[in-house]
């Protein structure tokens, strides 16, 4: 009875760990951090004024005129790059509470009805499912998507 036991044991202490790591969640309140960051922020006005004033997207920090991605780094953020079509790749540190997390900003003109062009951004996540959960108006794409 007592292997039978301890095998009982071990076998909930196992489920117990599983569930606590598949349960492990962003933490909303750090995701929220990086999102409204100022050093975000300065990205997002430098992919704007350089998809509004040139006819092709920046493809890169340097064609943003932003600085460079490691530079741009925070306890939440480990950095932040521009690429292709003037997507902002935000790479998360450990501290928003998922590995290797990314959200990207992909930008889209749209005019208001007094015809002034603007830059609105689309926040998605390859890789933190629960992104919707923890920040309104993120959604989550698979990166197979």
């Amino acid at each position: 009875m007592k292997l039978r036991n301890k095998w009982l044991a071990g076998l909930a202490i196992g489920a117990m760990l599983a569930s606590g790591s598949a349960a492990a969640a962003v933490n909303a309140n750090e995701l929220h951090i990086a999102l409204t960051s100022l050093k975000l922020a300065l990205v997002k006005i430098g992919v704007a004024n350089a998809v509004l004033g040139n006819p092709t997207p920046p493809a890169s920090n340097a064609e943003a005129h932003v600085a460079a991605p490691n530079q741009l780094s925070s306890q939440e953020i480990s950095s932040i790059l521009v690429s292709k079509g003037g997507v902002i790749n935000v790479y998360l540190t450990p501290a928003v509470g998922v590995s290797d997390g990314i959200v990207q900003l992909v930008p889209k003109i749209v005019t208001d009805k007094d015809g002034k062009k603007g830059v609105q951004y689309a926040c998605y996540s390859p890789n933190i499912p629960d992104i919707a959960s923890a920040e309104a108006g993120c959604t989550y794409h698979s990166a197979g998507k």
